[in-house]
């Protein structure tokens, strides 16, 4: 019984450190992309449909995400401004959508917005990559979000809705989901 409980442990014990290592060696790569709708505090509803294009080709554990291939996301939530209030968007970029139809689940981190036309240079990334950035700048709204999180990220603006325009460049940090089945046909 001793052996047995003694080899138990040593499984579990190298089991969970497989797991530990699997996470550790999920890709976070970076990839840039251009917003394919007006999106908007004022009009946007929980649950409506989001899309941006890849900019370049992504590498993910084997699967190749091609450049103009869509990343297919919802809004969690939505919280337009009432008298000159604070205004917040929470998206989820959780697919990826091949031009051939297929769909591949992904967890994408929204980790910057800038106007189209803007020139990007790619972010370090890591496991602990966190945004924080308050309402201000030229866009005027601000960006929360980490890579450790289950969603995208929260957009928010002070004293007015947000909105950013089609074409808009948004920065995300692409690693394939974890728990998710890697692909799967879509029509």
């Amino acid at each position: 019984m001793k052996k047995l409980a003694k080899y138990l442990g040593i499984t579990a014990t190298a089991l969970a450190l497989t797991v530990f290592a699997a996470a550790e060696d999920t890709p976070l790569i970076p990839a840039n992309a251009e917003l394919e709708q007006v999106l908007s505090t004022k009009t946007a509803k929980q649950g409506d449909t989001i899309t941006a294009k890849l900019s370049q080709t992504v590498h993910l554990n084997g699967t190749t995400l091609p450049r103009n291939t869509l990343l297919v996301g919802h809004i969690d939530s939505v919280q337009p401004s009432e008298n000159k209030g604070v205004s917040k968007v929470v998206l989820t970029f959780d697919q990826a959508k091949l031009e051939n139809g297929q769909n591949v689940a992904v967890k994408s981190t929204l980790v910057g917005v800038y106007p189209a036309g803007t020139t990007l240079t790619l972010p370090n990334v890591s496991p602990e990559l966190e945004v924080d950035q308050e309402p201000s700048g030229s866009h005027g709204f601000g960006l929360k979000s980490s890579v450790q999180s289950t969603n995208s990220g929260t957009l928010s603006a002070n004293g007015k809705d947000v909105h950013i325009t089609k074409g808009m460049e948004l920065q995300f940090i692409v690693s394939p989901a974890s728990g998710a089945p890697s692909s799967s046909t879509g029509n």
